[in-house]
């Protein structure tokens, strides 16, 4: 038996599309410039040959200026103020493999504003709480100002010949599963949940007062600089096939020459692409001296086109704060340690900011877990913030320099998570080191135990049984 939807769910539903249909043709615009396909509509030539009008040129400003910061998002999970993880979500994060998922959901929220991730449970072999990322092409949804998390949202689950046909609409203590019928939406399932939080936590880029949405990192100004280099790099093509080999003159030359086999004369493209410039015969000169003569002017260099391409991406250096080596722009002289710090200290900062931003969507991810995993969020999950790697980019030796001046001065333990955090170690390493450790620890307790009763044997002494607590395992 089909059920009708529920009028004020049906609205709902039709809201969210609508907004969606929106969003999907800006992204499609974001996604082309992120992919360097991207087209412009008119190069300014109006005589150029058709050949070269179907010519592809790509500009790849907008995928760095993208990939650059996304590079420096790496999500290490969850942690507590003792560095501890005492909810187990580590274990829900290496189940549901974010650190490779994340990445997803950041470079979506980059690319088009706005990231997505959605929390359910797991089916038989699947994690206790599923967590998947999703596409704002997708996914969209409402939010809630004041409690600063999501209050309906909509995820396409299947499309025919651009028609959404079935979905899911997420609210605050359901989910419900509809499909399209002809007279409109029909209920398929409903899980009635209670958890009084929608199951979908939005992931967004750069967020405002006024555009709680985000806003994507590919701006107006880096698609307009991404449009003027490709024009000039196609201009250099044009360059090149016609003006960088040497062009050659004739004098005295007679108009027949020009012609093809049809006695037609050449088209003018004919002409250039010949490399000939031809000078009319002079009407005073002795017809039985033509004196012709042939000549050839020196090649253009493409310089003109290339310095207007890296005058743009200077441009874009300034819109997305990367260096201008990140655009393939080399300089005379390397730079010093020092100076790459300075280069990247905008762009370290705003991968920073980029991390908070993200970070609270995934402390939502992790309450959502815990709910539906648990039951409740414990009053403890207060406390527990999201973990990242450091955003600069120290080397290993600066970095083991600087932990270990820390260590000494007491500022960090020397076996402590942040310290192994600081010190750029993978999660398995620091898993690998705290197991070898505590069996280096075990092993000194047993070996501590068996010198004590051997000298108590030497002694003439039989020493009471020391308490062991384990083998360190």
């Amino acid at each position: 038996m089909v059920t009708r939807l529920p009028r004020e769910e049906a609205e709902l539903i039709d809201y969210h599309l609508e907004r969606l249909g929106r969003f999907r043709r800006r992204n499609k615009i974001k996604n082309d410039y992120y992919e360097a396909k991207q087209r412009i509509a008119d190069v300014g030539l109006a005589n150029l040959p058709p050949k070269y009008r179907a010519v592809k040129l790509a500009v790849g400003f907008a995928g760095t200026a993208v990939d650059v910061l996304e590079e420096r998002l790496d999500f290490l999970g969850w942690t507590d103020p003792s560095g501890n993880d005492p909810f187990g979500l580590q274990r829900l994060y290496t189940e549901n493999d974010l650190d490779v998922e994340a990445s997803a959901g950041h470079l979506d929220g980059l690319i088009t504003g706005s990231g997505f991730a959605i929390v359910g449970r797991g089916d038989v072999g699947e994690p206790d709480a599923l967590i998947t990322v999703e596409s704002s092409d997708r996914v969209t949804g409402e939010w809630d100002r004041r409690l600063r998390r999501l209050s309906s949202a909509v995820a396409v689950d299947a499309e025919e010949d651009g028609q959404v046909k079935e979905l899911t609409l997420f609210l605050p203590n359901s989910d419900v599963r509809v499909r399209r019928v002809g007279w409109g939406w029909a209920e398929v399932e409903r899980d009635e949940h209670g958890m009084n939080r929608v199951r979908v936590v939005q992931l967004p880029n750069r967020p405002r007062g006024s555009r709680r949405g985000g806003r994507s990192e590919i701006t107006p100004a880096l698609r307009s600089y991404t449009d003027e280099a490709v024009e000039s790099l196609l201009g250099m093509k044009v360059h090149r096939g016609f003006y960088q080999a040497p062009q050659r003159y004739l004098l005295n030359a007679a108009e027949s020459w020009f012609s093809g086999p049809d006695g037609q004369p050449k088209s003018g493209w004919d002409a250039v692409q010949g490399r000939v410039l031809a000078v009319p015969k002079d009407p005073d000169a002795d017809p039985e001296d033509p004196k012709v003569e042939v000549g050839q002017f020196e090649p253009a260099p493409p310089t003109p086109y290339l310095q207007m391409i890296r005058g743009y991406a200077e441009l874009v250096s300034a819109e997305a704060a990367i260096p201008l080596t990140y655009l393939g722009i080399s300089t005379a002289n390397p730079p010093s340690a020092d100076a790459i710090r300075a280069l990247e200290a905008r762009l370290i900062k705003k991968a920073e900011r980029r991390q908070a931003t993200f970070g609270r969507g995934w402390r939502e991810v992790g309450a959502l877990a815990l709910l539906i995993r648990d039951g409740a969020i414990p009053e403890a999950y207060g406390d527990v913030t999201t973990k990242w790697r450091d955003a600069a980019t120290p080397t290993r030796a600066a970095a083991a320099d600087e932990v270990s001046k820390y260590v000494a001065a007491g500022v960090l333990p020397a076996d402590s998570t942040v310290t192994y955090d600081r010190m750029g170690l993978s999660q398995a390493e620091q898993r690998t080191l705290k197991s070898e450790k505590r069996r280096a620890d075990a092993k000194a307790r047993r070996d501590g135990i068996a010198q004590a009763a051997t000298a108590a044997r030497l002694a003439g002494q039989t020493p009471a049984a020391p308490e062991v607590t384990g083998d360190g395992e």
